[in-house]
């Protein structure tokens, strides 16, 4: 039966080879972040129960609650974007079937080239490149964050592939770059030819969805209520309290929303987000693809808001471009009239300074809803 090692520890090259030690010794891991607060690292501490808590070369044992899954390769916390983070059991076998299929979909030739990874490894989209380099036989270069001119440095190097999300993908010269795999919400409307927009969750290993289209060994389908549904053999095992991953019928609800059109899955986003709005279902992403395509406007939020006649009404919240005035509540309506259901039209709006993210540049919503209907 492996332990499992929480390794507390900055982001760095040698935090991976700590990784692939563990491996070795047929330990499981969890990689956690030093800068977050103490409280919340107990937090995350108490979800994972590890057998080890490493911060110092010594380290802390603890008495786990819970046995581990023959074949664990890693326990990894979801974002908590909707809700309090979840723990999240992923074996060998899955991370393995991940980065194989990954790579056949990429067309990555064993050995050669190299992953760059700028991104958390506390998260799965930075940790995968661990097991992506592993099995494809490539190099991993870790970054303790996004450098432009590192990244594009290295990449000048080698042929090089590189997960990435919107920000970054902003700030970088793709044609360096081999394959970029752009993950974490909203892609922008501008997508270079090499670059692959995906979709995936904690529980997928990474992106499951690739331009629309699932992995090699990988199946969707969208239930009657529009949940998008996935199930593969790079999926996780169960959550760490042991509960399972799949429902009763075999797949893995989501809690997002989507629908197949042409062909390819189009994701709408959590089933949370979305907006019943005087019984009239309102996709916040449509709105917000309209909304950003305004003069000035450098991102928004399209939330609902606690209504005592709708239930619930279409909130935006508009962060300008700097320099720049945000356009008014009527061009906004106006502008989603112009393409959408008139319900779809936002009720309110408000200006912020930015929008509360996650490390990954997920906007996390949940807190938007709350300040709102305060």
């Amino acid at each position: 039966m492996p332990r499992l090692i929480a390794i507390i520890a900055p982001q760095s090259q040698k935090l991976a080879d700590r990784v692939r030690r563990a491996w070795d010794q047929g330990d499981a891991v969890s990689v956690l972040d030093p800068g977050v607060p103490r409280s919340y690292l107990s937090t995350l501490i108490e979800a994972l129960d590890p057998d080890l808590v490493e911060e110092t070369q010594a380290g802390s044992a603890r008495h786990r609650r819970h046995e581990l899954p023959e074949g664990t390769a890693l326990v990894i916390t979801t974002s908590g974007t909707s809700g309090p983070p979840k723990a999240v059991v992923h074996t060998h076998a899955a991370m393995r079937a991940s980065a194989l299929a990954t790579g056949e979909r990429l067309g990555v030739a064993r050995g050669d080239g190299q992953w760059l990874c700028a991104l958390p490894l506390t998260h799965i989209g930075g940790f995968s490149s661990i097991t992506k380099a592993m099995h494809q036989g490539l190099e991993l270069r870790i970054f303790e964050r996004f450098d432009r001119e590192a990244v594009e440095s290295a990449a000048r190097r080698r042929r090089s592939y590189i997960p990435v999300v919107r920000a970054n993908l902003a700030q970088m010269d793709a044609a360096l770059f081999e394959r970029i795999v752009l993950g974490a919400g909203v892609p922008p409307a501008e997508i270079p030819p090499n670059a692959h927009v995906t979709y995936g969750l904690t529980e997928t290993g990474s992106g499951l969805v690739y331009d629309g289209t699932p992995l090699p060994g990988a199946e969707i389908a969208i239930a009657e209520d529009g949940e998008i549904l996935l199930r593969g053999p790079m999926l996780a095992c169960c959550y760490r309290d042991g509960s399972p991953l799949l429902g009763a019928d075999g797949w893995f609800h989501t809690d997002d929303a989507g629908a197949y059109l042409d062909g390819r899955l189009q994701v709408f986003g959590r089933r949370g987000d979305v907006i019943n709005s005087g019984g009239e279902r309102i996709l916040p992403q449509q709105v917000e693809a309209i909304i950003e395509r305004l003069p000035g406007v450098a991102e928004v939020a399209v939330v609902g808001v606690r209504d005592e006649r709708l239930g619930q009404a279409a909130w935006a919240v508009v962060v300008p471009k700097p320099g720049s005035d945000a356009p008014s509540l009527e061009a906004i309506k106006e502008a989603v009239r112009a393409e959408l259901p008139h319900y779809c039209a936002p009720r309110g709006m408000q200006v912020a300074a930015s929008l509360p993210k996650t490390p990954l540049g997920k906007i996390q919503k949940r807190l938007l809803r709350e300040e709102l209907s305060r």
